[in-house]
């Protein structure tokens, strides 16, 4: 314990292939379609040295994704060649389109598994998505069905907000417990669809009245709303009133950020994969590099758009 507390954090973003089946309004990574990729992977083993050597070296949390992290078809290989005590600090990402191939057991030993949502109606999920809710809640529920702990990751927009409180309640009905959001940010695809689906401030501030007033709360594992350094004043303003309902307010701005890109590329914002590119990934060389980088400050990052701030609640252990 008194170990992981000297290590320096560190916000690792580890995406595994380019490749998605989807062209959603809102993919800052800007994915690739199938037919237009060609090019340098990480293999497998290269993930599992950069899973292991920054775990290792620094208090390092993980957030695995694509593209579609199950377009990869070796994907399940990294499960077998990772130890099981990495995973608990790992969250993965997937848009729950895509047949999830890996043994349940495996999956419950992550931090996160997360399923992106953007509403529950077919409407709201076609609207950003291209496709409607049902099959994305068809994977959902198999894997609750095997004791897979899913996390609903929403992006939250002008389209969908006002919603927030009927949505989360459809989705506890349906046996979810454990939501993951994020605002709209016009960055990637998103830049052309800014003034559609961007938040203003009396947005925001109407969302956190909803959080607010909410009343379900004993049915909810965890909620986290996650927010970029721009709202971190009106975050303050409103700090008392939900730490009141039982909410923390979590200071992100402190974390490095490290981004490594499918084909080896070694970044620092994840909102800016392949424009801010530092170094390359050399197994020999990886530790070495990643230690001078940090020596000198490299991931100290703050951006408009990565997570500085986050309200988050969740239900204290043995409730």
């Amino acid at each position: 314990m008194n170990e992981m507390a000297n290590k320096k954090r560190l916000n690792v973003h580890l995406y595994v292939t380019p490749l998605c089946n989807l062209a959603c309004k809102h993919c800052y990574y800007n994915a690739k379609s199938r037919e237009i990729f060609s090019g340098r992977l990480l293999t497998i083993l290269e993930m599992k040295e950069i899973v292991t050597i920054l775990s290792d070296s620094y208090a390092a949390a993980f957030d695995v994704e694509g593209g579609e992290f199950f377009l990869r078809p070796d994907i399940d290989e990294l499960f077998e060649v990772v130890p099981s005590h990495y995973w608990n600090n790992i969250t993965i990402t997937t848009n729950g389109t895509v047949n999830v191939g890996i043994d349940p057991k495996h999956l419950r030993c992550l931090d996160e598994f997360r399923i992106s949502v953007e509403g529950h109606t077919d409407e709201l999920q076609h609207d950003i998505r291209g496709i409607n809710l049902s099959p994305v809640l068809e994977t959902c529920l198999h894997l609750h069905s095997n004791r897979v702990p899913v996390t609903l990751r929403i992006t939250l927009h002008k389209k969908n907000y006002k919603y927030l409180p009927e949505m989360i309640e459809k989705f506890i009905a349906l046996g979810f417990t454990k939501f993951s959001m994020y605002e709209f940010q016009p960055v990637g695809q998103g830049y052309s669809y800014r003034n559609e689906y961007s938040l203003n401030q009396l947005e925001i501030e109407k969302i956190f009245n909803l959080l607010l007033s909410f009343t379900n709360y004993e049915k909810i594992e965890l909620l986290k709303l996650s927010l970029s350094r721009k709202r971190i004043p009106i975050v303050t303003t409103y700090r008392s009133k939900f730490v009141r309902i039982g909410y923390n307010v979590a200071d992100l701005s402190g974390i490095s950020s490290l981004t490594i890109n499918y084909n080896g590329e070694i970044g620092i914002c994840p909102w800016n994969v392949g424009d801010d590119v530092i170094g390359l990934f050399y197994k020999d060389d990886f530790k070495t590099d990643i230690s001078k980088y940090v020596e000198r400050g490299l991931f100290n990052h703050f951006c408009d758009y990565c997570s500085a701030i986050r309200i988050i609640y969740q239900q204290p252990k043995g409730n």
